[in-house]
């Protein structure tokens, strides 16, 4: 029916959005990114000192390459992604996909909010034109016609809801702050390409990141296999990444859909609520 073929378009794009950025390491060899998100101080005046040297050692690197920490490499790259989007709070995106001759769109303003990921979201596609939000892990999701112009209330804990195994476990894809382990040593090369280039008024610089799915474990691969089809041996992706670390475009390509994104507005305050009652449907959708 409409309404599931339109949740399984959400999960898919939930992972597509989400996938690469929400990862990082919770192994107990991954750097220290206190200073990086604003937490944290050294307690010994050595470290200190060093850091200063570091930061006046590093100047030119920085002045090459547009971001004070340096290339991107397979190592630091989802780290250092992770590390700016949690400094920032919040950002907007919009997403389109070409695939098989159709075209769908999502655009979306998304506050990290504590320990969950609040999200205002509209979207089109395949002819299912949606609005959705999330608050404190509760999906609202406005159908049209189809929900009587109102939001249908969905928790994803509610075993009573039909509805609700269809959004188990999309919650923590939202969340850049969780690490998704099935990334874990599955990337392969992430390439600086020429100098940065202007991307909507942002100077970014471009990276090819690809990424091996055969070291791809755990619930991303579930997750993508139920919504098609087992992965490709390898996934490419390219970023346009700003002086912050911070996302302001990615492109793919996978099995002949094309997705092209662009990020906006970190750290501003969209002020994202559930709907109130009376925009919230009391008749069942069946």
């Amino acid at each position: 029916m409409r309404i599931a073929r339109g949740i399984a378009v959400l999960s898919v794009a939930s992972i597509g959005v989400f996938g690469l950025t929400a990862c990082s390491d919770d192994s107990t060899d991954t750097k220290d990114t206190s200073s990086v998100i604003g937490g944290g101080s050294s307690d010994s005046s050595s470290d200190d000192a060093a850091t200063d040297d570091a930061a006046t050692d590093g100047a030119d690197e920085a002045d090459d390459s547009g971001s004070a920490s340096g290339d991107l490499t397979t190592d630091d790259f989802a780290e250092r992604l992770t590390a700016a989007t949690i400094e920032a709070g919040s950002y907007s995106l919009d997403m389109t996909t070409e695939a098989a001759g159709t075209s769908s769109t999502i655009s979306a303003d998304v506050e990290l909010v504590d320990d969950t990921t609040n999200m205002s979201m509209t979207m089109d596609a395949q002819g299912v034109a949606m609005e959705i939000r999330i608050v404190d892990a509760i999906f609202y999701m406005n159908l049209g016609d189809m929900s009587g112009g109102k939001f249908v209330k969905i928790d994803p804990a509610d075993e009573s809801n039909p509805l609700a195994g269809q959004f188990d476990g999309i919650e923590s894809q939202l969340d850049p702050t969780k690490s998704l382990e099935g990334f874990e040593g599955a990337f392969t090369k992430v390439e600086k390409v020429g100098e940065p280039v202007d991307v909507d008024g942002v100077q970014a610089q471009q990276y090819t990141v690809v990424v091996d799915t055969t070291q791809v474990t755990g619930d991303l691969k579930e997750q993508a296999e139920a919504a098609g089809g087992t992965l490709p041996p390898e996934l490419t992706y390219e970023y346009w990444i700003d002086d912050q670390d911070r996302m302001v475009r990615t492109t793919s390509e996978v099995a002949g859909a094309t997705v092209d994104m662009t990020f906006s507005g970190w750290g501003e305050d969209f002020g994202i609520t559930a709907p109130g009652e009376d925009e919230i449907s009391t008749e069942p959708l069946f």
